[in-house]
């Protein structure tokens, strides 16, 4: 699943070859005498772009702060309306909250991403954006949300922070709509410890991370033009040189989730679940098998077992509520259509993720570990 699982000796040459040949730069910017040449958060930026033939790849300190200046780059303004999923990280709202923007909320469907009727419903006068959340590696249905977007004038942001690597119908996510964003977190498909990036075509580079620094080639940077003022969410040179070495391994991290998924998926006892729907099935990322039982009662006995077998889940449910909107009371005080209703406002969504269980695929799996994994499944299955 993660990339941390691969963190090893590419990692680590790269971070010592800052101080073996760049006198230990850190900055991204500047000090060129001393840096010997080499910008690793440019070239990071750089390998990004072609690595998903995109335009622009802007490097930042977080999955959270990549959507926070994306929206800004985007126009975004206190008082717009911007459409989100209720199943998604806490950090999407987040971002549309710290913008000063007013989140709309709507149920996921069985992708357990958002349900594209709910998302035409939802729009309003004030609409100004919608951003789609890829969860746990499989991604939206791109194709009817970006023929709504398109039937109202609204731009698309993808929220690729949990699916970087996943394709949809050929075509990268994060590449689909406007602007896409990533996570490159610890937990992420690759990692720089903490770090995000911003893809996208459109010609106007944002600055807006830098304290609206330009990078003008025509001046030192001491005297770089500028024409918006900004925040410092610059990822650093030692995020960068990790990050190359983790690009170069997410193919091979791929391809491993998805060979360990269908062994895991293949083996299953299917009587008493039922799979999510796959938007893509050769695309998806692959780092999560979910499903769900007919009640409640079923997934609270099989979890139990499942933990006491020594494994764990991912998400859902240990992570639930930091996940879904229905549970986070410490988000909506100042969102008037929320304040009284969060609990129940997307029950839809509640009942499908009450009857979930997502497990996670990691790359290091043998195919003995994942025989072992599919019988405890299968006997705890059979037992309820």
């Amino acid at each position: 699943m993660p990339g941390f699982e691969l963190i090893g000796a590419e990692e680590k040459a790269n971070l010592i070859e800052i101080f073996d040949t760049s006198n230990g730069v850190m900055f991204p910017h500047g000090f060129d005498a001393l840096r010997n040449g080499r910008y690793r958060v440019r070239e990071f930026e750089q390998q990004f772009r072609t690595k998903f033939g995109i335009g622009h790849a802007q490097a930042v300190t977080s999955g959270t702060v990549a959507q926070l200046v994306a929206m800004h780059a985007m126009g975004i303004k206190p008082g717009d309306e911007v459409i989100t999923q209720s199943f998604t990280f806490v950090a999407t709202i987040e971002a549309i909250l710290a913008m000063g923007a007013v989140p709309v909320i709507v149920d996921i469907d069985d992708t357990y991403n958002m349900d594209p009727a709910a998302l035409e419903n939802a729009i309003t006068g004030k609409t100004k954006l919608i951003v789609p959340v890829h969860m746990l590696g499989n991604p939206a249905s791109m194709d009817e949300i970006m023929a709504i977007g398109a039937r109202h004038g609204l731009p698309v942001l993808e929220d690729s922070c949990e699916a970087l690597g996943a394709t949809y119908k050929g075509r990268w996510a994060g590449t689909i709509g406007d602007v896409g964003v990533f996570s490159l977190d610890f937990g992420k498909t690759i990692t720089t410890g903490e770090g995000g990036m911003i893809i996208t075509n459109d010609a106007a580079v944002h600055k807006y991370h830098d304290h609206g620094h330009e990078s003008n080639p025509a001046v030192p940077r001491g005297k770089d033009t500028r024409s918006i003022y900004g925040m410092n969410y610059r990822m650093n040179e030692m995020q960068g040189a990790v990050g190359m070495a983790q690009l170069a391994k997410l193919d091979y991290i791929v391809a491993k989730n998805r060979e360990n998924k269908t062994l895991l998926k293949s083996g299953i006892n299917k009587d008493k679940i039922q799979f999510r729907r796959l938007t893509d099935e050769a695309g998806e990322l692959a780092d999560t098998l979910i499903f769900n039982f007919e009640n409640t009662d079923l997934t609270e006995r099989f979890v139990k077992a499942y933990y006491e077998a020594g494994y764990g889940t991912k998400n859902v449910p240990d992570a639930i509520d930091w996940h879904f909107a229905g549970t986070w009371n410490q988000m909506f005080t100042g969102v008037p259509a929320y304040r009284d209703s969060w609990s129940t406002a997307w029950a839809k969504s509640a009942a499908l993720l009450s009857r979930s269980v997502a497990i996670p695929v990691m790359v290091k799996s043998s195919h003995e570990d994942l025989e072992k994994q599919v019988g405890a499944i299968n006997r705890i299955l059979s037992a309820l």
